[in-house]
């Protein structure tokens, strides 16, 4: 049996001096109490009491090479003299060598800007399609996820608006916050995602008042929904007519997926993209890519994009070192990844067989997620609402005992990391957890 005691002494010193772990999303902890990592290998880590993990969250999203990856190391040890002698104030040739290797890889990017979040990417995005159509709002949807700022978190889809589709704040949203600005809602619409139809009454009515039209294009944060087929054609046809800018948040999708990122996966081109996470293999860093048209409003000095740590050499290098390992062998890794994540599929769903429980199982490369549902398919969270969220709470109760952490809510996420016998472990342990519930 598992003990978790210096953990537990561990969170009661850290609430007397923090409010918390420093993600407080909703699902955001490991467990209760949140646990104290002190090591990682491959896909395994280990907390302060010394019990064993098999990990599928990535440090929720980044890991896609596992933990101390040597390859990964070594490429940082090599730069890492080179960069602390310089500040991201100071441009290195590592920014030119990564934003060209981007450029390549990426169907969208002509231009490239370094940053280190997610979310300042999204906001500089919003920012560059504003300058650029000479509009004000912005077009988001249900379930998809932006960062936290006031502007793209949360709300919920009002299904009876009289006029603009503004969000409007409710008990049941999640991602419900106070402090936030009541304005910030009035800044975007937000609508129904894989809903054709909706999005073009919305178009016909504001279509000349919308600059961008930002979305996942795979719905990774919220059930790994697929875009319906012809549903990103059509948005980039309608894009293309109301000289609206389309942009896709690839924070998970981006270079987790492939190498060209959700993008070239599925064929459909953007105006721009938002990168992270995966990016970096573990160290922060974010980008935005897209038209030279549109990127090039920063060198005219029409957009500012400042910051600090933009460009920061060690996060550059980071990058370079997980993108180069990742391009090796022709993209040997996610050849490696969809093996073990099929078999983790196949072997769940199995499971879900012999012990009598409606399971879905959907995601793209690298990133799956489990559903207490009878269903084959869901295309948006409104499929997701018969779900059994007790069921899997506890599902993933008896797997943290287990010695399997996964993420709150149902995310798996795939490192290259993980081996087939990582996965006959996670399967056993998931036939017991199955047996118990």
């Amino acid at each position: 049996m598992s003990t978790f005691d210096k953990s537990i002494e561990l969170n009661e010193r850290a609430l007397k001096v923090t409010p918390g772990p420093q993600s407080n999303l909703a699902g955001a902890w490991l467990g209760e109490p949140p646990l104290f990592m002190t090591k990682g290998k491959g896909a395994c880590l280990w907390d302060v009491d010394g019990n064993e993990y098999i990990d599928y969250t990535s440090g929720l999203g980044p890991g896609i090479l596992g933990y101390a990856n040597e390859e990964y190391n070594q490429a940082l040890k090599d730069q890492i003299d080179k960069a602390i002698q310089l500040t991201a104030w100071h441009q290195s040739p590592m920014e030119v060598e990564l934003a060209e290797k981007l450029v390549q890889l990426i169907p969208c990017a002509e231009r490239v800007r370094f940053l280190l979040s997610g979310s300042e990417a999204v906001q500089l995005a919003i920012r560059l399609a504003r300058a650029f159509t000479k509009r004000l709002y912005f077009i988001r949807f249900e379930g998809h996820y932006h960062g936290w700022l006031d502007n793209v978190l949360g709300g919920m889809v009002d299904d009876h608006a009289a006029g603009k589709p503004f969000a409007i704040d409710g008990a049941a949203d999640y991602l419900r916050t106070e402090g936030r600005n009541p304005a910030s809602f009035e800044e975007s619409f937000k609508i129904p995602w894989n809903d054709i139809e909706v999005l073009e009454r919305v178009l016909e009515k504001y279509g000349e008042e919308v600059a961008l039209i930002h979305m996942e294009a795979i719905l990774c944060n919220s059930g790994a929904c697929p875009p319906r087929p012809g549903y990103l054609e059509r948005v980039r046809e309608l894009c293309t007519k109301y000289g609206i800018v389309l942009s896709f948040d690839e924070i998970i999708t981006g270079f987790r997926v492939g190498l060209s990122g959700a993008q070239g996966l599925l064929g459909v081109t953007p105006d721009i993209a938002t990168f992270g996470k995966a990016m970096g293999g573990g160290v922060p860093i974010s980008a935005v890519a897209g038209k030279k048209e549109i990127l090039d409003q920063i060198i005219e000095q029409r957009v500012l994009g400042a910051g600090t740590f933009n460009g920061y050499p060690l996060s550059l290098a980071a990058s370079l070192a997980t993108i180069k390992i990742l391009e090796r062998d022709n993209g040997a890794i996610y050849k490696h990844i969809d093996k073990v994540q099929e078999q983790l599929k196949t072997g769940l769903k199995a499971l879900g067989k012999k012990h009598g429980i409606p399971i879905l199982f959907q995601g793209p490369t690298g990133c799956l997620w489990t559903h207490f549902i009878d269903k084959e398919i869901a295309y948006s969270v409104r499929d997701l609402k018969e779900v059994d969220a007790e069921k899997f709470k506890k599902f993933r109760a008896l797997l943290h005992e287990e010695g399997i952490t996964i993420l709150q809510r149902g995310r798996w996420y795939i490192s290259g990391a993980l081996t087939e016998a990582d996965i006959d472990k996670t399967l056993e342990s998931a036939d017991r957890a199955m047996g118990k519930l």
